[in-house]
């Protein structure tokens, strides 16, 4: 995993698995193959990397990869708020 760099701002190496994200009676459900669970557990890493700021967050749109063409958008945040 690569660590953050400001000049670039969270990276996240993809293997190119896919992601749905979907909204079912308010509940968020995200469905994925196992290079697209790996993909998005990354992103968490990289969010959580020790020199990332507060705030740093990685935005995913439907047909961006991981995301596929039927998901809900996603936001993934480093929480500004709290530390631990």
């Amino acid at each position: 995993m690569p660590a953050y760099d400001a000049s670039i701002g969270v990276v996240a190496p993809a293997e190119g698995g896919t992601i749905t994200v979907q909204v079912v009676d308010g509940s968020v459900e995200i469905f994925g193959d196992s290079a697209g669970l790996r993909d998005l557990a990354r992103m968490c890493l990289a969010l959580s990397d020790v020199h990332a700021p507060e705030g740093a967050h990685i935005h995913l749109d439907a047909r961006i990869n991981p995301l596929d063409l039927g998901s809900a958008s996603l936001m993934l945040a480093r929480d500004q708020y709290r530390t631990g």
